[in-house]
């Protein structure tokens, strides 16, 4: 984690990228498979206005593909692809889960300005604490039930639209620059959901398995 404004730092990152790359060439993901995620997802339209306007700026990059409003979401954590992980096993850490939140309470969230990374547009989000929290409930009962740590850094955002090709980034970096002065939704977190995620063409798309609810 840094130490830093997570604001300015996201930002800084995005802002001096020379390209992007594309996000869908991904390792593991074959046609029709499919993986299970911890995400957190929202009922706000307050943050589906600002994906839609931000999306609407951005509509003339074809190297953008946008994200569909009932798709905006916050990866917690990959946990395994389905052919990965024993149902039993999936189980275990998944009831591991519930009591680690059992008692974690709900919160709110920020999200944005925009930024982005070399692979999407994307909502920066704060704060991290709950968010951490969050996620280290996530990790340990992964490592209780023998699984391999998953090494990816953590810095929570909301993508509203993945890159389909490498391209230059500074077309797309004047262009995010000049929505970050949209004010950020406020949204409202009172569950972890585990998901199983597919890839439909160039979206995402997923089912739920289990809702982990929190603490009112």
């Amino acid at each position: 984690m840094s130490e830093h404004d997570p604001v300015h730092d996201d930002w800084e990152r995005f802002r001096v990228l020379p390209s992007m790359t594309n996000h869908w060439d991904r390792p593991g993901w074959t046609p029709g498979r499919r993986s299970f995620h911890w995400f957190l997802t929202f009922d706000s339209a307050a943050l589906r206005d600002l994906a839609a306007t931000c999306q609407q700026q951005l509509r003339d990059l074809d190297c953008l593909d946008p994200v569909p409003a009932g798709g905006l979401h916050l990866t917690v954590r990959r946990l395994a692809f389905t052919d990965e992980i024993a149902p039993a096993t999936l189980a275990t850490v998944t009831r591991r889960v519930a009591e680690r939140c059992r008692d974690r309470p709900a919160f709110r969230l920020r999200v944005g300005p925009l930024a982005g990374s070399s692979g999407a547009v994307r909502f920066t989000v704060t704060p991290w604490e709950a968010l951490v929290r969050l996620r280290d409930a996530v990790d340990d009962s992964s490592a209780a039930c023998g699984l391999p740590a998953v090494k990816q850094p953590f810095r929570p955002h909301v993508g509203i639209a993945y890159c389909n090709r490498d391209t230059p980034a500074e077309p797309i970096i004047r262009r995010v620059a000049g929505l970050r002065d949209l004010p950020p939704a406020e949204v409202s977190v009172a569950d972890l959901r585990l998901v199983r995620l597919y890839r439909d063409g160039r979206t995402y798309r997923w089912d739920t398995v289990t809702v982990v609810p929190l603490s009112a």
